[in-house]
């Protein structure tokens, strides 16, 4: 009887997102967040509860957790001095990090324990291991969705040397291993957290982002003598590769005299040999051809609907990161039919099916990404092709509707174990 009470009743669902809302915080966690909460049923109510709320209004039930954590604690703030100093001894820094963590976690307890209503699963991501400060103090199950280990991330980003780094990457793990359920957006990271940690995670579960269907009049569409342009979007630093953007660039460049690249995202800057580059200082150091820098066009940051007008009418978008667990950019080309390249890497190999909804570079590899840019740029019966395949691939498996319901089976599984 138990089991038939879970399967068929209401459930309420608390989401914690860094952020809300998209329009204001372009974020891969908040786009989630929105995606799959447009494709719960009828069976699901959800909130959302962040401390980073750009505006008022929202499309969903949202609580602002600043509002429960107004005044910051004297030892907060002893514990951010100490932090700055450099002299100080692990034992200490690592008890502070703990500390201030453990305080940031209180404002969710607290907002959940106010709700009027029951909750049934609270689903985070498993940054800073918040989990672990959590399941303990609350008494309904706790799901830690894999957005982006830091023991993936830190390396790329060169911050594997930071004070806070083993700190970080250590509570991710305990925060993974305490949770009662566990979910991926792709296969490879969930792998590589199991092989990491030496987690079986046996009640994991790959569940796809969401991502909506775009209207027809939206989708890119093939227009014969317009100048191509290469389109990113994403951050311009190491992780998101926008480095080996620009090298491909170049390599495209050489041969094709016509073509631009269109650059959206923030600047986070690059490191190389140990001296950090801006965007510009980059194109500026290593882009010796006049003409090709000429033709590299940084546009910062864009609206939404900005950037869904340039992945209409921008001739292939790249996608060059070295490492992507299942990124919103990607699947938000896919779904507009822009012809894609995409590193072979992560879970971008699960989006991009070789030759059939796009193309996928060797990982790491400007050479590789240049030539596949090429055989797109010089064939338009295969982008349009790989346009219509795409399109209707990511309406079949990617649907907020689709994926909403995988995740709903997933809680009441959760539940009834």
């Amino acid at each position: 009887m138990k089991s038939k009470r879970v399967m068929d009743k209401k459930l309420f669902v608390v989401l914690i997102s860094p952020g809300w809302p998209l329009e204001f915080i372009p974020n891969g966690i908040v786009t989630y967040v929105k995606n799959i909460i447009l494709g719960f049923s009828g069976k699901v109510d959800a909130i959302v509860m962040t401390n980073n709320l750009a505006a008022n209004k929202s499309e969903v039930s949202i609580i602002d957790l600043s509002r429960y954590d107004k005044k910051r604690s004297f030892f907060i703030k002893v514990c951010d001095r100490i932090l700055r100093s450099q002299l100080t001894p692990e034992i200490l820094y690592k008890q502070c990090l703990q500390y201030k963590s453990n305080y940031a976690c209180r404002s969710i307890i607290t907002a959940i324990n106010s709700l009027d209503q029951s909750v049934n699963i609270l689903e985070l991501e498993e940054s800073f291991g918040r989990a672990k400060f959590i399941v303990d103090k609350l008494e309904i199950p706790i799901i830690t969705r894999l957005h982006g280990p830091w023991f993936i991330h830190g390396p790329i980003m060169k911050l594997d040397n930071e004070r806070d780094y083993q700190y970080r990457v250590e509570s991710e793990g305990e925060a993974i291993a305490v949770s009662r359920g566990v979910t991926a957006p792709s296969l490879d990271v969930l792998n590589r957290v199991r092989d990491f940690y030496g987690l079986p995670l046996k009640n994991a579960k790959v569940i796809p982002n969401p991502v909506p269907s775009v209207p027809a009049e939206n989708q890119w569409e093939y227009q014969a003598g317009k100048k191509q342009t290469i389109l990113v979007v994403g951050r311009f630093d190491l992780h998101k590769g926008g480095d080996l953007a620009i090298e491909a660039f170049q390599l495209v460049a050489m041969q094709n005299k016509e073509v631009e690249l269109l650059f959206i995202g923030p600047d986070r800057g690059v490191k190389v040999g140990g001296k950090d580059y801006t965007f510009s200082s980059y194109v500026d150091s290593f882009v010796p051809d006049t003409a090709i820098k000429e033709r590299i066009k940084f546009l910062g940051h864009c609206n939404v609907g900005k950037i869904a007008s340039l992945r209409q009418s921008s001739t292939v978008t790249l996608m060059p990161s070295r490492y992507d667990n299942f990124p919103m950019s990607l699947l938000e080309a896919v779904a507009a039919g822009s012809p894609v390249v995409a590193m072979k890497a992560g879970g971008m190999k699960e989006i991009v099916i070789h030759g059939f909804n796009g193309l996928l570079a060797k990982p790491e590899n400007s050479e590789s990404m240049a030539e596949n840019i090429l055989e797109l740029l010089n064939d338009p019966e295969k982008m349009q092709l790989m346009s219509k395949n795409a399109i209707k691939d990511s309406q079949e498996r990617f649907s907020p509707n689709t994926v909403a319901k995988q995740t709903e089976a997933y809680y009441r599984s959760i539940l009834n174990s």
